[in-house]
């Protein structure tokens, strides 16, 4: 399976493109990333989402996450 690298930028412009503006946009899985699949959930799996939520909201913690998610609209 092919893998993507999309940069914010990029899908920024492409949802522009279809008349769509980015009016939010967060970081996931900052801190998890290189936890394999198979790994075991932490003990304290609470406080890594409520960290992981956070930083995915919040500069420049949201930058190096390595996934995004994107809220567009299309403006009235």
């Amino acid at each position: 399976m092919a893998a993507r690298a999309d940069r914010l930028a990029d899908l920024t412009g492409r949802l522009a493109g279809h008349g769509l503006t980015v009016t939010a946009w967060y970081g996931v899985r900052v801190f998890t990333d290189a936890a394999p699949d198979s790994a075991e959930p932490p003990a304290d799996l609470d406080a890594l989402l409520a960290c992981e939520e956070r930083a995915g909201r919040t500069d420049p913690y949201r930058r190096v996450a390595a996934l995004l998610h994107l809220i567009a609209r299309r403006p009235a």
